[in-house]
């Protein structure tokens, strides 16, 4: 007996362990183990979330990153192509027509994974793996439309799936044992309850048989009409004044310091709110505007006056918040104080930008200019260094009282443009500008300069960050930059940099394609540390310097 059981309980570890070889494949990686194309091809797509983990499946490279609030995976293959990226949703943020669905279709089962999927050539939409719960059991692969109805997109059920809407044949036959003991018990307890309302109908009967006949009581005299009182004459039916109907009181209009007046929240795109929630997760106040082809969402954000600017395809632009002085760091401080002794604080912005390109406004009175109540403005980078100063000569409404009642988040930008350089777009033939719009139709805030050569440079943003596309005379591309992120520069490039150009600080690099003879280059520009004079050096994929 005691050598059986040892037998059965040997035979359920081996198949533990075999459980655990099938499933378990995905082998975690140190970040060093990483390919430097897989590398690359992260940070081409998404330059500006925060990379946690990796693991490789197979052939394929899985990143775990997070941003913001919001987790997700991108899968690269080796080859550094990008396959499909999920970003987690929690399962009450899904849209009720398809927990609905699942509902239905997977009584009792349990939804595994909830993500929004991106991939290539493909709307961005809704990944559901649904299983049950049960150990070892294989998930039902779900997609649905992030927009409109959610209507199902496709369906994948694993092999030997038993649908859990149909019943199984010996499921039917322990069904109809238990509705055929339900039905027995029920005439049973009919037949106790007949027999107990005979039993005391009979005992009524005897009762009433020995019960003593009692007399009935006088009956009570009638009244006649002459006893009866007098009534008084009734008074004529007064008409019923018509109740007017209520004024519905029209909804408030909502508008921001422009004059724009805000949409309703249902005609928002479900992306472009999903995308929100990416942002702030529990926007108070909230109103959304569409400026031009830009969505913003004017809400408060910890108690803080916020606008997210968010494009119609879902892609997060910019952040603004509204700072208390605490905010302003120790470096803007000194600055202030060290050029503006006795400055006083009137506000200040904060910009989140998508390329990473944060800034900080700061706006104060100066000593001198208190009692006029004339602002002084300065922009920040988000280290604390000085970028440009708007002095209170220029003020958008000239007196102190437009002044004090200047909109911080609607001022910012008309500030940020005074001294920005006009672009190129005017010498750009139309060509070109065609050729551009063809290839990225979604991508309206383009920027455009003139190049050596007859070359014309597109500069954007997208998802990826801060992108340029290089054309021709003709409107053929000849190279795209992808700027990347500073950390994320190679080791080898850095310790390049470090050993030849010890002066020198790295300021942005960019990878970038050559389309006609398909090379692939690194372009990094450091900045002398004393001069301030910029310097463009060339690196192939492995770190090594190149003439370009």
């Amino acid at each position: 007996m005691k050598n059986k059981f040892l037998s059965i309980l040997l035979l359920l570890v081996i198949q533990i362990v075999i459980f655990n070889i099938n499933t378990v494949s995905a082998q975690k990686l140190k970040p060093a183990d990483v390919p430097a194309d897989v590398v690359q091809a992260l940070e081409e797509q998404y330059s500006y979330v925060k990379v946690t983990g990796w693991l490789k499946e197979g052939q394929t490279y899985i990143a775990s990153i997070k941003d913001g609030a919001t987790n997700g995976k991108v899968y690269l293959s080796a080859a550094g192509e990008w396959i499909r990226t999920l970003f987690n949703v929690p399962t009450n943020e899904l849209p009720s027509s398809i927990t609905d669905y699942v509902k239905v279709n997977f009584p009792d089962y349990l939804i595994s994974v909830s993500a929004l999927e991106e991939k290539e050539d493909e709307s961005t939409h809704y990944y559901l793996e649904v299983k049950e719960d049960a150990v070892g059991a294989k998930p039902s692969v779900l997609t649905f439309a992030s927009t409109g109805q959610n209507k199902l997109l496709n369906r994948e059920d694993p092999e030997g799936f038993k649908d859990p809407t149909v019943k199984q044949p010996d499921k039917i036959d322990q069904a109809k044992a238990a509705a055929a003991e339900r039905q027995a018990a029920k005439e049973e307890a009919a037949k106790r309850e007949a027999a107990e309302k005979a039993a005391a109908e009979k005992a009524a009967k005897e009762a009433a048989k020995n019960t003593p006949k009692t007399t009935a009581p006088a009956a009570k005299p009638t009244t006649t009409t002459a006893n009866k009182p007098a009534t008084s004459p009734t008074k004529p039916e007064q008409p019923q004044k018509e109740s007017k109907p209520k004024k519905e009181k029209p909804e408030p209009v909502v508008k921001d310091e422009h004059g724009n007046v805000a949409i309703k929240a249902n005609t928002v795109p479900e992306i472009v709110s999903k995308a929100l929630v990416k942002k702030v997760l529990h926007p108070a106040e909230l109103n959304w505007f569409l400026v031009d082809s830009m969505y913003i969402a004017r809400c408060l954000n910890q108690g803080k006056k916020t606008a997210v600017y968010i494009t119609p395809n879902g892609i997060w632009e910019k952040t603004l918040t509204v700072m208390p002085e605490e905010s302003v760091s120790g470096l803007m401080a000194k600055h202030l104080n060290d050029f503006y002794p006795g400055w006083r604080f009137k506000n200040a912005v904060k910009e989140q930008r998508a390329d990473k390109d944060d800034k900080m406004m700061v706006e104060f009175y100066e000593k001198a200019n208190y009692k006029a109540k004339l602002v002084t403005t300065i922009f920040f980078d988000k280290a604390g260094k000085l970028i440009r100063t708007i002095d209170p000569d220029y003020e958008l409404g000239g007196g102190a009282k437009e002044s004090e009642e200047d909109d911080a988040l609607n001022k910012y930008y008309e500030k940020m443009n005074m001294e920005l350089d006009n672009d190129d777009a005017a010498s750009v033939p139309e060509n070109v500008k065609a050729a551009f719009k063809l290839k990225y139709p979604k991508v309206t805030n383009v920027e455009w300069k003139e190049g050596n050569y007859m070359e014309y440079q597109a500069i954007f943003y997208t998802t990826r960050g801060k992108e340029i596309c290089v054309f021709n005379n003709y409107g053929e591309i000849v190279e795209t930059w992808v700027m990347g992120k500073n950390d994320n520069l190679s080791a080898t490039i850095q310790d390049y940099l470090k050993k030849e150009y010890k002066n020198y600080k790295l300021k942005e690099f960019y990878s970038v394609k050559r389309i006609a003879d398909k090379l692939n280059a690194y372009k990094v520009i450091i900045v002398d540390k004393k001069t301030q004079e910029e310097q463009e050096l060339w690196f192939n994929l492995s770190g090594k310097p190149i003439e370009y």
